[in-house]
This record gives structure tokens, C-alpha cells and sequence, in this order.
């Protein structure tokens, strides 16, 4: 079974493995389990996947979600969805306080979360019965949570990724109108009313829930899969991409590696800007054994009903130097081998919320990364 969530700060120090750092300049984190969870709901409280989750004036704040609540997924069980939003005070303590602050529009997942001065941008995702083009603001005013409507997608996309950069809001991959995709679209910020904007493609395969991260003036993109359909065979991506807005161009960049030198998937993974100019990445789904899962080879209850530690979700604490263009790990935590959580970044803290433990089976747990800089 999954190890024992540490519950003392761990400080560590980085385990390189292909960057050109020196243990002297490696970065330091310490790993925190937060405490405390919305308790108003008995279903959410026990964890959800692909919850909506960002900063506000603040606060942390997470709504939606997914999970199976009664009955698990390889007994047939039916996947729930969320509509409730919560609210806690950002601190350096390690409890949450929280209260429930409002609903979304609809009890959705599986969309993309930005933090913005204004308030939490969400875009798209997926209900119980279809999936979303929706894109809307949420901010707070005298402790009411306020929604305003922005331009919609062109299309209904849910499972992409997306980040912030510059002034403008990019989507990346997922499915469009139900079918796995390579697409990017843009959103300027400054001038909503030109609507979405189609980007190129990313290159290779439909991938759908990639990793997406903007840094150094460019867009990141890495892993992602895409089920079998009758014009091609079910894929899964571990390699990545970079975009420059400027040229409208993707250019190929390091695979994702850990200590040993193994390409690592960060399918279903998170991703988050990380220090002076570098991204942190976490968990996703073991390449082999997931790609064996869309492949049919492995299917049905016996495949939804190993213990945790089979299904090898990636449990290597990441980093990308986009100057080097070279991978580094910061080490291997349990705490991070997850499919489906958010990630949140407030100042140097980094909160990775929830996810899958395995297929169908998920967790309430919360665990901060903190950056030790020198």
C-alpha cells in the first residue's frame, strides 16, 4: 500500500539527474501535509479529482471535482460531480480553515483553473452529461463569491491544460467536442472581445490531459494520451514541446527523465512555475502500464482492482531548466504520485490538492512543497 503521508517537514536535497547543477547550487524543498477539509459535504470529503482550484484574494479556493462516493468504479460504481466552493486563509501554518463561499454555475470537472489580480479564470470541462465551453470569472466581494461571464470556446473541450502567459490565456489539448486533440487556443485578456483565437497545433499525437506550463516567455507542453478510435491507435505521449507566440512555432524539448535516466509520463500529472525561471512537475500515469490500459490489454475490474503501488503513478518531484533545456529531480514522495490533482503556487509554497491514488480511487489530501532558497 501507498507509504504513510509524512507528517514532519522533510527538508532534501536534490538527486540530479541530467542537468548540469552541482549538489553545492541544488535547490532544497520541504514537504508539508496540510490539515483540514470541507467537511459539508460527506461525499466530497472523501476526495475528488480535477477539481477547480486557484488563488483568490488570498485564499485558496477549490470547487468542483469528481469522485465515487458510494460505490467504487470497478464495482460499477457511478462518478459524482461537484458544484460547491470553499474558501481558506493562505498562511505559513500547515491548517486550513475553511468555509464554503458559493457554487459554480454547474457541478463540473476536468477544466482548466487560472489565477489572475482579478480573480480565478475557468475554462471548460465536463458535467455528469457534457462536456463545457464555458468560460467564466469568479472573484470575491464582501465574502460573496461573484461569477462573470467571459467569451466561450469555439468548441467544448475538457481533460486539456492550460497556464498564463503573458497577457494571454492559453488551452492545450484535451478533447474538442469529445474527440482527444493536439489543439491550442488563446484568449487576450487585455481585449476579450476578439474572442478565442486557434494556435498551431502541438506536434505528434492527440494528447489529453498534458502538462502545460509558461515560462521564460514560452508555453510548455508535455505528455498526454488519447484512446484508441477507429482511425488510429490509442497513444501515449511522454516527449514535450515549446511554443513561441512570436513565431507561432513549436520546437521539440527534453522528455521528462528521472535519476536513473528513465522517460517519465506526465499524463495526468501538474505542472507549476517554479523558482527563477524553472517548472515543477508532478505525478501522471506509468507509460507502460497506462498505454497496456487504452490498449485493452488491460481492462475491466481486474484492472481497476490492484493496490496502489501497481499502477506506478509517477512519484518523482521534477524540475525542467528551460536555459539548459536538461531535467533534474528533487527526489521520490509518495505525496506526489497522483493522476488527476491540482496544483496551486502562492509565493514560494506550492499545494498539490487531491487526485487519484489509483484508477477510481481518490484522496483528501493536500500537501504543500515549500522552496528552501539559498
Amino acid at each position: 500500500m501507498i507509504k504513510k503521508i509524512i507528517h514532519s517537514v522533510l527538508a532534501i536535497t536534490s538527486i540530479m539527474a541530467t542537468t548540469s547543477c552541482t549538489p553545492s547550487d541544488a535547490p532544497e524543498i520541504s514537504l508539508e501535509k496540510m490539515h483540514g477539509f470541507p467537511t459539508e459535504d460527506a461525499g466530497f470529503l472523501k476526495g475528488v479529482s480535477a477539481l477547480y482550484a486557484g488563488v483568490i484574494d488570498g485564499n485558496l479556493l477549490i470547487a468542483g471535482g469528481c469522485n465515487f462516493p458510494d460505490t467504487p468504479v470497478a464495482d460499477g460504481g457511478k462518478k459524482v460531480f461537484y458544484q460547491d466552493a470553499y474558501i481558506a486563509p493562505l498562511t505559513g501554518d500547515t491548517a486550513f480553515n475553511w468555509k464554503k463561499i458559493g457554487t459554480l454555475p454547474q457541478a463540473a470537472a476536468y477544466g482548466v483553473t487560472i489565477s489572475t489580480e482579478k480573480g480565478l479564470i475557468c475554462v471548460g470541462g465536463t458535467t455528469a452529461t457534457h462536456s463545457l465551453s464555458d468560460v467564466f470569472l469568479l472573484s470575491l466581494q464582501k465574502d460573496t463569491l461573484k461569477t462573470d461571464t467571459l467569451p466561450s470556446l469555439p468548441v467544448t473541450i475538457d481533460n486539456m491544460a492550460g497556464a498564463l502567459l503573458g497577457h494571454s490565456l492559453y488551452i492545450a489539448g484535451g478533447n474538442v467536442n469529445g474527440v482527444p486533440s493536439p489543439t491550442v487556443y488563446s484568449l487576450n485578456l487585455t481585449d476579450t472581445a476578439k474572442g478565442w483565437q486557434k494556435e498551431t497545433d502541438i506536434p505528434g499525437e492527440p494528447r489529453v490531459q498534458p502538462v502545460c506550463v509558461a515560462q521564460a516567455g514560452k508555453l510548455y507542453v508535455w505528455g498526454g494520451f488519447a484512446p484508441a478510435s477507429e482511425s488510429r491507435e490509442a497513444s501515449l505521449s511522454v516527449d514535450g514541446y515549446a511554443y513561441s507566440p512570436e513565431t507561432k512555432e513549436w520546437n521539440p524539448v527534453a522528455t521528462p527523465r528521472d535519476a536513473q535516466g528513465n522517460d517519465v509520463s506526465l499524463g495526468g500529472g501538474v505542472g507549476t512555475p517554479y523558482g527563477e525561471g524553472l517548472i515543477l512537475c508532478a505525478g501522471g500515469v506509468n507509460k507502460e502500464i497506462f498505454l497496456k490500459a487504452l490498449q485493452g490489454v488491460y481492462a475491466g475490474k481486474e484492472y481497476l482492482s490492484h493496490p496502489v503501488e501497481w499502477y506506478q503513478f509517477n512519484n518523482n518531484l521534477m524540475l525542467y531548466h528551460p536555459q539548459t533545456d536538461e531535467w533534474s529531480t528533487l527526489g521520490t514522495y509518495e505525496q506526489g504520485a497522483r493522476a488527476g490533482a491540482a496544483v496551486v503556487s502562492w509565493n514560494n509554497f506550492h499545494y498539490i490538492i487531491n487526485g487519484e491514488l489509483k484508477p477510481g480511487i481518490r484522496t483528501n489530501e493536500i500537501t504543500r512543497i515549500k522552496e528552501n532558497r539559498k
